[in-house]
C-alpha cells in the first residue's frame, strides 16, 4: 500500500486518487469499512489516519491506523472523509489537526466528505456555511448556517455528506463520482448486489 505521509521513504509510485479516511475512538463501523472497502476496490489509494494508531470502534471493533493524522501530507491528497459514530465524531471536531487539514482542503476545492454525526467537524471548520448538507438527525441543530435536507447523501460542489450507516454505499458512490469513477462505482455495487433507488 502507498502512503502519502509528511516523510515518505521508498514506497513507491503513488495511485490515482489520493484520499484519506479519518478514525477516532467511537467512530461508527459501516461508515468507515464501507466505503474504504468500495474505494479500494474502485483502486483509488486509500489510507486510514487515526487520532492514535489503534482506534475502536463504536461497537467494539478494532482497527490498527496506517498511520497518524498529523503524519498526513495534505497537498497530495484528492479527499478526506470523516465517518460519524459517537463519540468518534466529537473527538475529530474537536482535534485541530483534523480542522487544519479539513480547511485546507476546502480552500483548494478537493473533496471533503462527512457521514452521519461527523459534518459537525466540517461546521467547526466553516465550511458548510450555505452549503446543502444532509446528517444523522441527532446533530441537525448543530449544523446551523448549512442547508439541511435529511436525505441519504448530498453533494454541494466539493462538499459530499451522508445520513447514517444505511447511507455508506451511496456515500461510497458519491466520493467516487467526484473523483471520476462514477460509472465504475455504479457496476460494482451492481455486482455486490447493493439495491439502489
Amino acid at each position: 500500500m502507498n502512503y502519502f505521509l509528511r516523510n515518505k521513504t521508498d514506497r513507491g509510485a503513488i495511485m490515482a486518487g489520493k484520499i484519506v479516511f479519518l478514525l477516532a475512538d467511537g467512530f461508527e463501523e459501516i461508515e468507515a469499512i464501507t466505503p474504504i472497502d468500495v474505494l479500494r476496490r474502485l483502486e483509488f489509494n486509500v489510507v486510514v489516519a487515526g487520532l492514535r494508531k489503534n482506534v475502536q470502534g463504536s461497537h467494539g471493533i478494532k482497527i490498527e491506523a496506517d498511520c497518524l493524522v498529523t503524519d498526513i501530507n495534505e497537498s497530495e491528497l484528492d479527499a478526506v472523509v470523516l465517518p460519524g459514530g459517537m463519540p468518534g465524531a466529537t473527538y475529530l471536531r474537536d482535534c485541530p489537526h483534523v480542522i487544519e487539514l479539513v480547511i485546507r482542503m476546502n480552500s483548494r476545492k478537493a473533496v471533503v466528505a462527512a457521514i452521519c454525526a461527523a459534518p459537525i467537524a466540517l461546521k467547526k471548520a466553516g465550511v458548510i456555511e450555505g452549503k446543502t448538507v444532509t446528517s444523522h438527525p441527532s446533530v441537525k441543530t448543530e449544523l446551523a448556517g448549512a442547508i439541511h435536507t435529511g436525505r441519504l447523501t448530498e453533494v454541494d460542489g466539493n462538499i459530499i455528506t451522508g445520513k447514517g450507516p444505511g447511507a455508506a454505499y451511496e456515500f461510497a458512490v458519491r466520493i467516487a463520482t467526484a473523483l471520476g469513477k462514477g460509472a465504475k462505482a455504479e457496476e460494482l455495487l451492481n455486482m455486490m448486489f447493493v439495491q439502489r433507488r
